[in-house]
């Protein structure tokens, strides 16, 4: 459904139901202990160029047009009012951001600041540039986890809505975060048609 004007949502950083944060968290934690870490990439690297393929399906007006789609698992209120783009944007800064998590993650060293929600946002301006940024983020993402050993050693570093993670966990909810954008992208598709 499209929406001319700006819907009331939840805040940024409102979060998801308790009961999803459980089940989200509890399948990160099975991802990171069950498979390998190749396999983890694997998936991560799958459902971003899925959504790459998806932003690259439309023309650039689509691609900016706001549109609301209803709440579905796993996705914040505050994220249900953005284009195609910003739904790409929002993947690279976090995938951006877990990126530089990782390294630090596996050599033991602290990661200075905390995770806020809020601060993974995209902005309403974000375009067609979000396409290639995101191609290069998966493809920088995939070569350092790549060369990174065992993810499952080193600290952990929590997140605001699953808890302290370890590297492995953290690379496990980077392929579930593209997953669950990318069906967040299938769905602005569909509203726009």
């Amino acid at each position: 459904m499209s929406v001319p004007d700006r819907p009331q949502l939840d805040p940024p950083g409102a979060g998801i139901p308790w009961h999803e944060r459980q089940l989200i968290g509890a399948g990160i934690r099975a991802a990171a202990n069950f498979l390998s870490k190749d396999r983890i990439t694997e998936l991560f690297r799958r459902e971003g160029e899925r959504a790459i393929a998806l932003g690259r399906s439309v023309d650039e007006a689509q691609g900016r047009r706001r549109v609301l789609v209803g709440r579905f698992f796993g996705i914040e209120d505050s994220s249900r009012h953005w284009s195609i783009f910003m739904a790409l944007e929002h993947l690279v800064i976090v995938n951006s951001a877990i990126a530089a998590t990782l390294p630090r993650l596996y050599s033991g060293l602290d990661v200075p600041d905390a995770v806020r929600v809020e601060d993974f946002k995209p902005v309403p301006e974000a375009g067609p540039e979000q396409i290639t940024d995101l191609a290069n983020v998966v493809e920088r993402y995939t070569d350092m986890v790549d060369k990174l050993g065992n993810l499952r050693a080193g600290i952990r570093y929590p997140h605001p809505w699953f808890g302290e993670l370890s590297a492995a966990q953290w690379h496990a909810l980077a392929a579930v975060h593209n997953s669950v954008h990318r069906r967040h992208v299938q769905r602005i598709l569909r509203a726009l048609h």
